[in-house]
């Protein structure tokens, strides 16, 4: 009896243990999923704000925009410096600049110092070191509204024989990202670079400065765009683009890249470039064409970052200037991450919005 009785009670001691550590066990799985919970509710709850931050950032891009003189545009305008975004105010409390838990910068690239793809004939297009003819072969086909391929080009019979498929558009580009889904374009011929690499040549990292070199490795994304009429902003057009000019000669291009250096003289019309010695017949009656001095598509870069956080997130815009007021035409969301004083691109889960093509503005 008294064996039996102590084996009842190492039974019961065995069982209390299990139960315990059952329990136990309940309590941690629902600790840490309530702790997953939490996080997860505070990223969403960051994202927002980064969200309303970016639009605020966004709105005061908007108003330098049509506060400006729209007669003029110039590389050494401050409308092309980065600016900060400093939040004065949270939950009804006024802060100061270094309270502030956010880091907002954004700046305007001029789209009308690029050539619009959409309007650019094939020999232009293959002035660019780093297309071939079967690369421009392929964007011209990516266009062009048959399904016959041309020459080394690419059609639905390429696209739907890749691991994965999709169709050949055959209409205009939307967004410029569309070229990299042409056959021939790789991460490094539209970024000037691998992002996945973090080969970034134009790093932002630790400061945002204004002294990029002008005239840096640039990437399709940096020389082409799908906005505009095909005219051309020569006061703030990168040498790439003046080099692929047809029939500009080396002279006109030196010229223009100086001008866009002095502060003190700028091409305000035609009749200054008339009065200019260093263009020729030819280069007045190209310039005549294609040139313009003033912008109407600018692309808005806004970065924004909590302190404490190792991430940036950055939002991008196509905005659209008239007389008196601007439009959104185009609005991207990217994460990029700052890791070892390198900014990759999470390329695998960037959202975006654009709409299709320039007549659809999105707010």
């Amino acid at each position: 009896m008294i064996r039996l009785g102590k084996c009842r009670k190492a039974m019961v001691l065995i069982l209390v243990v299990y139960i315990v550590a059952a329990f136990s066990m309940l309590a941690f799985a629902l600790a840490f999923r309530s702790r997953i919970t939490i996080e997860e509710t505070q990223l969403l709850t960051e994202r927002l704000q980064q969200d309303k931050i970016a639009l605020a950032a966004c709105v005061q891009a908007r108003s330098i925009l049509e506060a400006d003189d729209h007669k003029l545009d110039c590389l050494d305008d401050p409308l092309f410096g980065w600016h900060k975004l400093i939040p004065t105010e949270t939950a009804g409390r006024s802060i100061g600049p270094d309270e502030s838990l956010w880091r907002v910068n954004w700046r305007l690239i001029d789209e009308s110092a690029k050539i619009n793809v959409n309007l650019a004939p094939p020999d232009l297009l293959l002035e660019f070191e780093c297309l071939d003819e079967a690369t421009v072969a392929s964007i011209m086909d990516w266009i062009d509204e048959d399904d016959v391929p041309n020459p080394d080009g690419a059609e639905n019979d390429y696209y739907s024989g890749l691991e994965s498929a999709y169709r050949c558009k055959n209409k205009p580009i939307d967004n410029i990202e569309e070229l990299l889904l042409v056959k021939g374009i790789s991460l490094e011929i539209y970024y000037g670079y691998n992002p996945s690499e973090g080969d970034n040549h134009l790093s932002e990292i630790s400061e945002f400065v204004d002294d990029v070199p002008h005239n840096s490795a640039a990437g399709l994304c940096d020389l082409l765009t799908v906005y505009g009429d095909g005219r051309i902003n020569i006061n703030t057009a990168p040498k790439q683009v003046l080099d692929v000019i047809p029939m500009l000669s080396d002279t006109a291009v030196s010229e223009i890249t100086s001008m866009q250096k002095d502060a003190s003289r700028k091409f305000s019309s035609m009749d200054d470039i008339q009065e200019n010695d260093n263009f020729n017949d030819a280069d007045l009656l190209l310039l005549a064409q294609i040139a313009k001095f003033n912008s109407n598509h600018f692309q808005l870069h806004i970065k924004v970052r909590k302190k404490g956080r190792p991430f940036w997130c950055e939002y991008m815009a196509v905005i659209e200037r008239q007389e008196q007021s601007t439009r959104i035409l185009s609005w991207q969301r990217k994460s990029r991450a700052l890791i070892k004083n390198i900014e990759y691109f999470m390329l695998d889960g960037h959202e975006s919005v654009y709409s299709q093509g320039e007549g659809n503005a999105l707010f």
